[in-house]
């Protein structure tokens, strides 16, 4: 029989978590271009972070507890496809680096997905950077496909 994991909690943001979650921002870092400026992605994530953790948040953020302790963290808000349907779009999806592995995402992206269907949308859509190959391989996993591809030249 196997052993279960962790008792994993989801639940919705609150003010008392946003440090927990701004300390995770190296966590969507990952898979960025090596060529992009370093200093400026951290600058880029931390500010989505602080942006999905404010009071005035248009979206829903949730939070994921191990034993009383942040470990994970979803917003879901949504974007309009350019062939104009509004889809539920998760920002970020972030796990700390111990429980990577663990069910963890897993459970975040379920809750995303509850969240988007009582909302009404058809779709729930996200981004991760080509090079996080980790990422998209769990993303393929719980059944997300690849719509769009961005490419880029470096000049």
């Amino acid at each position: 029989m196997p052993t279960p994991g962790p008792l994993i909690t989801i639940r919705e943001l609150t003010d008392a978590d946003s440090s927990a979650v701004l300390a995770l921002s190296d966590r969507l870092t990952i898979g960025v271009a090596a060529w992009r400026d370093p200093v400026a992605v951290s600058a880029a994530v931390l500010g989505w972070l602080e942006a999905s953790t404010a009071a005035d948040f248009a979206g829903v953020a949730l939070v994921a507890e191990i034993g009383g302790r942040v470990v994970g963290f979803v917003s879901v808000d949504t974007e309009t496809h350019f062939a104009g349907e509004v889809d539920a779009y998760i920002g970020e999806l972030l796990v700390d680096a111990p429980n990577e592995g663990a069910g963890v995402g897993a459970a975040l992206v379920a809750a995303a997905e509850s969240v988007a269907r009582k909302r009404g949308h058809h779709c729930l859509t996200l981004s991760t950077g080509a090079a996080n190959h980790r990422a998209i391989g769990f993303y393929s996993s719980l059944g997300f496909e690849a719509e769009d591809v961005k490419l880029t030249k470096v000049l």
